[in-house]
């Protein structure tokens, strides 16, 4: 059996995100319905991020600033999709 190898050179490059393409992870009714559950996983994770602290849980910390960080980008492609519908 053959293995390739990791740095051979005819490999494809990664896929460029499109920043503006609007694809929620969750499936809801509606805009509104997509912002409450956006603010309030919002709100769920900065009250489980206060109790931890950086010397015990620093990658936790890291992981859980990685989720609110890609909550509030989503909270905000809602919201413009919200105002581009009005």
């Amino acid at each position: 059996m053959k293995h390739l190898s990791a740095n051979r050179k005819n490999t494809t490059p990664p896929q460029q995100v499109n920043r503006n393409s609007f694809t929620p992870e969750i499936l809801a009714d509606s805009l509104e319905v997509m912002e409450s559950y956006c603010l309030q996983k919002i709100v769920l994770l900065q009250s489980s991020l206060e109790k931890l602290n950086v010397a015990d849980n620093a990658r936790e910390i890291i992981s859980i600033c990685q989720q609110i960080k890609k909550e509030k980008t989503l909270l905000l492609q809602v919201i413009d999709r919200k105002n581009v519908n009005r």
